[in-house]
């Protein structure tokens, strides 16, 4: 397992993820899964070469199988080309149950292309504004995830969610976001449902935040900060149909076992 954090311009910064290459083929998801238990990182993503540009992912984080995964697919990217062999030039397709991804270096960074997750208003759940501790500006959903905009950005980096109460609400995280703070918006990602209370940067949710911030902003280009413990920065473009997600990403070390 190759240790890389993704939006990160340091070590210990960004998002980690583990990276497994398993050239014999993807193990039983019951073996995945425990290793994911056992590594207690955000995200393990396992890796089979199919050709040379072309590789089958899965994703997994502590308590399950994730059907999308951006950061952990980015920490990917960077492994194969820093510590892989890949050439930098070639641009790479990750072969996944949602679809096909596609990443490719760009300067400073690695980028990844994502199907755009838009999203429509609702009225916010019960106990939501309690749980997150903060008065909801608006309150909007995709298919999978929650979006939240609160009134600040001092109010995205001070909350301290209830993660039981939030983990009760039927849907697979909740993206807390509000306009400015050196950037164009920042957020915070909360998954408690999934083992992680707080993804420190989730690419998937910026599928999201991109066509919501656009709307709002008038600007398909962004900056965006999420204010996590470690922090992140990327950049985020929406392209029609499509999110193009950019950011540095750091190979940090290697784990020769797992279970």
């Amino acid at each position: 397992m190759w240790l890389v954090d993704a939006f990160a311009d340091a070590e210990f910064r960004g998002n980690p993820a583990g990276v497994v290459l398993c050239p014999d083929g993807l193990p039983p998801a019951d073996r995945m899964q425990g290793a994911a238990r056992a590594a207690g990182l955000p995200t393990l993503a396992f890796l089979h070469r199919l050709t040379e540009d072309r590789y089958r992912v899965r994703w997994f984080t502590p308590g399950k199988e994730l059907n999308i995964c951006g950061h952990a697919t980015v920490a990917s990217a960077c492994y194969l080309h820093e510590a892989g062999g890949v050439d930098d030039a070639l641009p790479l397709v990750f072969e996944t149950g949602a679809g096909e991804l596609y990443t490719h270096r760009v300067d400073g960074g690695f980028a990844i292309d994502l199907p755009v997750m838009r999203t429509v208003p609702i009225t916010p759940p019960p106990g939501l504004e309690k749980a997150l501790g903060v008065e909801v500006t608006a309150c909007e959903r995709a298919e999978d995830d929650i979006l939240v905009e609160v009134g600040s950005v001092d109010d995205v980096a001070s909350l301290k969610p209830d993660f039981e109460a939030l983990a009760a609400i039927d849907c697979r995280g909740h993206v807390v976001t509000a306009r400015g703070g050196g950037a164009d918006f920042v957020s915070r990602t909360f998954f408690p449902a999934l083992g992680v209370d707080e993804d420190q940067v989730c690419v998937s949710a910026h599928c999201k935040l991109a066509p919501y911030w656009a709307e709002r902003t008038g600007r398909e280009t962004m900056s965006a900060l999420q204010l996590s413990e470690r922090g992140g920065r990327l950049s985020v473009t929406l392209a029609g149909d499509r999110v193009l997600v950019a950011g540095p990403a750091v190979v940090r070390g290697r784990l020769d076992d797992l279970p």
